[in-house]
C-alpha cells in the first residue's frame, strides 16, 4: 500500500479497521482491569458496574455497525454481505475509540444517543469533519449539564496521588476508559507502523509540537510537566483520532502540516478547556485536510 494513499474499498476498510482494533485490545483489557476489575476487587463497584468500561466500548462498536447496516441495507438497498456492510466505513472503529476515550463516569444514555445520532448524520452527509472528535464534544457538552465531567474513577477520587513518570507510563493516571497506558499505546503504534496502518507522521508531529510547547509553558509557569504531557488522553488522541483515515491528510508534507497544526491548536485550546482541547483542534484541522494537501502539493511542484 502506498504510504500516501489509503484505498477506501470495503476490503481495505475492513483490513485497516480490524488491524487497528486488534492493536487496541491490550489497552482495552487494561482499561477493563483499571476501571472495572480493580474497583470490584476492592469493593468500590458492584459486579454489574465492573463491566461498565466494556459497556461503553461495546455500545460504541455496536452503534457503528448498526449505522452502517441501516444506511447500506435500508437506505441504499445494498445487497453486499453483512460483513462487507459492517465494514463499509470506519464507524465500528470510531465507536471503539470513542468508548475508550470517554470518562468511566459518562452517562450511558447520553453516550448512546449522541453517538447514534452523530454517527448516522455522518453517514448521510459523508465525513467532512472528524466524527470521533465531534461526538466527544457533544457528549461532553451534555454531560456537564448533569455533573462535572471528570476522568478519575471512584478509587482515584478517594485518594490523593503523587504520580511519577513510571505511573503515567503504566496507565495509573486518570483518563479515558482505555486510553491511559502509554507503554501499551507505544506497542500499538509500533505494530501499526510496521503494518502500515497508521499515519505515523501525524502522530509524531502532533506529539512533538504539543510536547515542546507544553514543556516550555510548564517551565515558564512552574507547573507540572508530567501532567501537561500525559493527562487528558492527548497522546492517545494524537495516535488514533487525529490519524483518522478519512478526515486527515494523505500526502507526506500534508501529514506533517496536519500534525503540527493539531499540536499547536491543542496547546492553544488547552488554556481554555484541557479536556476538549485536542478534540476541538482535530475537528478544526480535519475541515481543512484537503486544502492542506492541495497547498503542499503545489509547493512540492514548485520545488
Amino acid at each position: 500500500m502506498n504510504s500516501n494513499v489509503y484505498v477506501r474499498s470495503k476490503t481495505s476498510i475492513r483490513s485497516i479497521s480490524l488491524t487497528r482494533i486488534i492493536f487496541l485490545l491490550p489497552l482495552i483489557i487494561y482499561g477493563f482491569y483499571k476501571n472495572g476489575i480493580y474497583l470490584y476487587i476492592h469493593n468500590y463497584v458492584s459486579v454489574i458496574n465492573m463491566f461498565r468500561p466494556l459497556y461503553l466500548i461495546i455500545i460504541g462498536a455496536a452503534i457503528g455497525g448498526l449505522v452502517n447496516i441501516i444506511y447500506e441495507k435500508i437506505i441504499k438497498k445494498n445487497k453486499d454481505s453483512l460483513v462487507d456492510i459492517l465494514f463499509s466505513s470506519f464507524h465500528i472503529e470510531y465507536g471503539i475509540i470513542l468508548g475508550s476515550l470517554v470518562s468511566i463516569n459518562t452517562n450511558i444514555i447520553i453516550f448512546t444517543f449522541a453517538t447514534l445520532i452523530i454517527f448516522f448524520i455522518s453517514k448521510l452527509f459523508k465525513n467532512h469533519i472528524n466524527i470521533i472528535s465531534l461526538t466527544f464534544i457533544v457528549i461532553y457538552i451534555f454531560s456537564i449539564f448533569e455533573s462535572n465531567y471528570i476522568f478519575s474513577n471512584v478509587y482515584e477520587l478517594s485518594k490523593s496521588f503523587h504520580l511519577n513518570l513510571f505511573d503515567y507510563l503504566i496507565g495509573r493516571g486518570p483518563g479515558g476508559v482505555a486510553s491511559t497506558h502509554i507503554i501499551l499505546l507505544g506497542i500499538a503504534l509500533t505494530g501499526l507502523y510496521i503494518s502500515n496502518n497508521n499515519k505515523f507522521e501525524i502522530t509524531l508531529d502532533s506529539c512533538l509540537t504539543y510536547g515542546i510547547l507544553s514543556v516550555i509553558y510548564s517551565v515558564a509557569t512552574n507547573s507540572s510537566i508530567l501532567e501537561g504531557l500525559f493527562l487528558y488522553n492527548y497522546i492517545y488522541i494524537f495516535s488514533f483520532v487525529a490519524t483518522d483515515m478519512v478526515t486527515s491528510c494523505y500526502t507526506n508534507r500534508g501529514k506533517n502540516c496536519f500534525g503540527i497544526l493539531v499540536g499547536v491548536l491543542t496547546f492553544a485550546f488547552r488554556l481554555l478547556n484541557p479536556i476538549l482541547a485536542p478534540f476541538i483542534a482535530v475537528s478544526i484541522t480535519s475541515l481543512f485536510n484537503n486544502f492542506i494537501d492541495r497547498k503542499v502539493n503545489k509547493m512540492e511542484r514548485h520545488d
